[in-house]
């Protein structure tokens, strides 16, 4: 039952947000994300525990300006989400610009499969679903929700033009599969792992383990490695 609710609250709030033009789209999922800010203490908590061990050097007061600032990014990105059935190849570029195309199309060119080398940084549900738009779906590697039916939501919206999920638990078969098919591959790599999945580097003077499979993928397929995130760009409003 709280599941369903889950589910049924989720998309009342998609639906709405999605229906409203762009400008007040962002200023009401900002507004929502602000709300999670200030009730979900627990949160909070972790986001600033977190930023004191990465800037031991920043006051508390910095700590606080940044998270607030990852939340309203965060915000955004929801805004965008909920508008992905309003966006079009005629009107998508107005919204995402690329910069650098020209790398991926040398990758792509080589046929043995393209990783782009991503993080839940800035606007990272647009980076896949504006490059399918383009007319280049890829594969995303995605843990499934605990809510199977939030996870069905979510997967219809990446998927709308083409664009495949590979899961977690099956990211060796299925990231060789599609090197071997040409196919390009999005993995978000800023996820907490345990060996022998990943291997720890120092993370903010940290030991943090971080994942290896990308880097174990393209030296047994050979292919490409692209870097790729998609930033907010506070002079052109995207």
């Amino acid at each position: 039952m709280r599941q369903r609710l889950e589910f049924w609250l989720a998309w009342v709030i998609i639906r709405v947000i999605g229906g409203l033009p762009r400008p007040l789209a962002r200023r009401a999922a900002v507004s929502l994300a602000w709300t999670v800010y200030f009730l979900h203490l627990r949160l909070r908590r972790v986001g600033m525990r977190n930023l004191a061990m990465a800037f031991p050097d920043k006051s508390r007061g910095e700590h606080a300006r940044v998270l607030r600032g990852v939340f309203r990014s965060l915000g955004r990105q929801l805004a965008e989400l909920c508008r992905f059935p309003k966006y079009t190849l005629d009107n998508v570029d107005e919204v995402v610009l690329y910069d650098g195309f020209e790398n991926y199309e040398r990758a792509h060119v080589r046929g043995k499969g393209v990783l782009f080398l991503t993080a839940h940084l800035g606007g990272w549900e647009l980076s896949a679903f504006a490059h399918s738009l383009h007319g280049h779906p890829l594969k995303v590697v995605m843990r499934p929700l605990d809510n199977p039916y939030l996870d069905r939501l979510l997967r219809r919206y990446r998927t709308m033009h083409g664009n495949a999920t590979v899961d977690k638990d099956e990211f060796v078969r299925g990231l060789l599969s599609a090197m071997k098919a040409g196919d390009t591959v999005g993995i978000l790599m800023d996820t907490n792992m345990t060996p022998p999945q990943g291997v720890f580097v120092d993370f903010f003077g940290i030991p943090a383990c971080t994942a290896s499979g990308l880097a174990k993928i393209a030296l047994r397929t050979d292919a490409a490695v692209v870097p790729t995130f998609t930033i907010w760009d506070q002079a052109l409003g995207k």
